[in-house]
């Protein structure tokens, strides 16, 4: 599933730049992400806990920094989770850019390929579609409120 979500975050390129890739600080802005450890170079391990319809999953996995290019104001990143009580899990790799509107507004740009596995992808697209694209405007909103404090 792809999909892509733009929005504008009230803070300068370079500020944006450095929140988005302080992992254990961006990634608390997606609802339901807590426990953001480190473990090892540009990888960290963090939990999710999300409903989607009826179901309520508890993803553990792995969130691991692929590419970063400042110059480009591009970072990629690889997302594995899974939920073993329900029996599914989901890859994703993710790639945002962010672009500088003025000095203190940038433009960022998230583009995302997911794939859901298991009893996951049997819930349906639609459902599944509808809260990935909610989850992914929440950390949108969550990351602009994070850049202006």
């Amino acid at each position: 599933m792809k999909l892509e979500n733009r929005c504008l975050v009230p803070a300068s390129v370079d500020k944006t730049w450095a929140l988005l890739l302080d992992i254990p600080q961006a990634a608390p802005c997606i609802p339901g992400v807590q426990d953001v450890v480190a473990d090892g170079e540009n990888r960290f391990k963090a939990v999710m806990q999300v409903r989607i319809g009826p179901v309520r999953l508890n993803f553990s996995g792995t969130i691991s920094v692929v590419e970063q290019d400042k110059e480009k104001g591009e970072a990629r990143f690889h997302i594995e989770a899974a939920d073993r009580r329900v029996g599914g899990s989901i890859r994703a790799d993710l790639t945002m850019q962010i672009t500088s509107i003025s000095p203190e507004e940038t433009e960022m740009l998230i583009v995302s390929d997911t794939v859901f596995m298991g009893k996951i992808g049997e819930l349906g697209q639609p459902i599944i579609r509808r809260k990935a694209n909610s989850t992914l405007q929440d950390f949108a909103r969550n990351l602009a409120k994070q850049a202006q404090s």
